[in-house]
């Protein structure tokens, strides 16, 4: 079997609002949702998943998931984008939901300057307000950082340094300096789909991948989005069992097995997330 722990999906948004039972049962077997033209060697076991919230509702949304299935695990949190519409009622629910025991980290947040829905000052206060939830709460913290890296690595060095923050940065973007500071303040790097994406201009995200320690690596899909290569543009969503083609394709860039890769990101995880082993 080839174990893989999705760190990162949203099953409760409205792209599973339809079938999300049927994908439960293929995550629970093992079932991909597409044939590969070149089939694995061994079946894949999905061994958890982490279902991270973006606003109180989704965050709700994510903890009663995780009573559905012992492969979920919630996370909760406000997404940067959507802080600009928190009430104090909504920090307040995620504040509750952090010491619940199935939410196992805080996220996602985080910066991000792509879009423009939220004044950066205001993601910023935010991203310190869930800094000081993770560390209340002795939990990870999960990392959006898009566009950022200046405004999110000051943040990070001093949290690090007064708060002995841990945890993991979501869907990794960045170069090779990038990463090596993030795994020099102690974070887990978790690679998307994006990683196995041709097109030269992920290049510098290749060579990120190759330097982060194996201790230091995990994988993820940000279901429904960043579908992997080869079914980009060709599937209506993404799936947390196609983390799989992420392990493939590091497994390509590091020099090693398939195997490997998904056993040592599902240790990675569980460790990091304290999650029981799943058989």
């Amino acid at each position: 079997m080839i174990p893989i722990f999705d760190t990162h999906a949203h099953l409760d948004l409205e792209p599973f609002s339809n079938d999300l039972d049927a994908v439960i049962r293929r995550l629970e077997s093992g079932t991909l949702p597409v044939v590969l033209d070149e089939p694995l060697n061994q079946p894949i076991e999905i061994t958890g998943v982490l279902l991270p919230g973006i606003d109180a509702q989704s965050s709700y949304r994510c903890a009663e998931l995780a009573k559905r299935s012992p492969l979920f695990h919630a996370a909760a949190a406000i997404h940067p984008n959507y802080v600009i519409n928190a009430t104090d009622n909504d920090w307040k629910i995620i504040t509750e939901l952090a010491h619940c025991d199935s939410v196992v980290a805080i996220g996602e947040t985080g910066l991000d300057r792509y879009w423009d829905y939220t004044p950066i000052e205001q993601q910023i206060a935010a991203l310190k307000q869930h800094i000081d939830l993770a560390v209340q709460t002795a939990k990870p913290i999960q990392i959006h950082c898009r566009d950022a890296w200046n405004d999110m690595l000051p943040i990070l060095r001093q949290a690090v340094k007064e708060k002995n923050l841990t945890g993991i940065i979501h869907a990794f973007s960045g170069e090779p300096e990038q990463a090596a500071e993030c795994i020099e303040l102690g974070f887990y790097l978790s690679f998307a789909g994006s990683v196995t994406y041709r097109n030269a201009k992920f290049s510098p995200l290749w060579e990120s991948a190759k330097i982060v320690p194996a201790n230091r690596l995990l994988i993820e899909t940000d279901s429904p989005y960043m579908t992997p290569h080869p079914f980009r543009g060709k599937l209506k969503r993404n799936e947390p069992s196609l983390a799989v083609m992420v392990a493939v394709r590091l497994a390509e860039l590091r020099g090693t097995t398939l195997e490997e890769i998904a056993e040592t990101t599902t240790q990675n995880a569980r460790q990091l997330l304290c999650t029981p082993f799943i058989s």
